[in-house]
């Protein structure tokens, strides 16, 4: 037994030195880092490997489909909004929202005391230098200057008879067309100038198209007549074609395209629409998404000892799928840098567009 003087604690002067844990840390993430390499090597290199199927995908036949798809609303093929040709303050509208009206109806007139004035005095005063001119005729000697003068000034008087008659007809607005009235925007007092807005809006709720905007780089190849879907409000899609394009573009830049289609019955002036109007369509060649071609026309395939660069030969470019015309072969495997790319054309017969 130890004698009661005599301490048993180690003096910390000579006491084993401890390993330093933390040094452990640095090693144990680095080998993390090579095993989730390794991993992700495995998965592009097509192993059995649970990242396989979702960075490479199968070179299928199928079609690849050029297409352009663009928000729009359902308008009239044919629409007018005619205004007055002239100035002045609206005496009457005969214009009713919903009025079924024909060519050269009466949709509201101007008050045309002034003008009916005008064109009358310019009646009369041809009237009267017609008169003068005769009785200078008459003479047994006419005199061939007061003769001249008399037709100048009846060929101006004329003239006069002319432009009053026409700023008398603009007192009154007609319909350009047939169709139904949807909009009045004049009533009886309103002072009408040259920067008023149309008096009334018709269209023609017989011809119904949905109508949309496309850029300048899609328009340059769309042409009338060109396949096209529209659906209406969210509805069901129907066939249709291009009936026209916007030789210029509209204040916004885009380009105005008309599609013509069987709408529903319920379809009305207003109402949104959407449109797809089909530029080009390849079938049953090899389809690839579109983000397995890099820059260059290269894609990467997986072969069962690793990942190649292949050089294809570039066809048909849809929105989602490329044709592949020389390099690949349906059945191989070619990987997509994100997942969420490899979609419809992975499946044959589908349309990649």
């Amino acid at each position: 037994m130890p004698s009661a003087g005599i301490s048993t604690v180690v003096s910390p002067a000579v006491r084993p030195p401890r390993r330093p844990r933390r040094r452990r840390r640095p090693i144990v993430a680095v080998v993390l880092l090579v095993v989730l390499a390794a991993a992700v090597g495995l998965a592009l290199l097509g192993g059995d490997s649970p990242f396989a199927p979702q960075t490479a995908v199968p070179v299928v036949r199928g079609t690849v489909t050029s297409e352009v798809s663009a928000p729009g609303s359902v308008v009239s093929a044919t629409s007018s909004a005619p205004g007055f040709a002239a100035d002045g303050t609206v005496a009457a509208v005969d214009a009713t929202v919903g009025m079924p009206v024909r060519t050269g109806d009466v949709l509201a007139t101007l008050d045309d005391g002034t003008a009916r004035a005008r064109a009358g005095a310019a009646a009369a005063t041809l009237a009267a230098d017609q008169r003068a001119r005769d009785a200078a005729a008459a003479v047994p000697v006419p005199d061939p200057v007061a003769l001249a003068r008399l037709d100048a000034a009846i060929a101006t008087d004329r003239v006069g008879v002319t432009e009053s008659g026409r700023a008398l007809d603009a007192t009154v607005l007609r319909a350009p067309q047939d169709g139904t009235v949807t909009e009045v925007g004049a009533h009886p007092g309103d002072r009408i100038t040259a920067a008023s807005p149309p008096a009334v809006h018709i269209a023609d709720l017989t011809t119904l198209v949905v109508r949309i905007g496309v850029g300048p780089r899609d328009v340059a190849a769309m042409a009338a007549g060109e396949t096209a879907t529209v659906s209406v409000d969210g509805g069901p899609p129907a066939n249709g074609q291009v009936a026209d394009v916007a030789p210029a573009p509209g204040p916004d830049g885009r380009y105005t395209v008309a599609v013509d289609a069987m709408l529903p019955p319920t379809a009305r002036i207003g109402q949104p629409a959407a449109a797809t109007v089909i530029l080009d369509q390849r079938p049953d060649v090899l389809v690839v998404p579109a983000a397995a071609v890099q820059p260059g026309g290269t894609v990467l395939v997986s072969e069962p000892d690793g990942i190649r660069p292949h050089a294809v030969t570039v066809g048909l470019v849809g929105r989602e799928g490329v044709e592949i015309l020389d390099g690949l072969a349906a059945g191989q495997f070619v990987v997509v840098s994100d997942p969420a790319e490899a979609t419809e054309t992975s499946v044959p017969g589908r349309t990649a567009s």
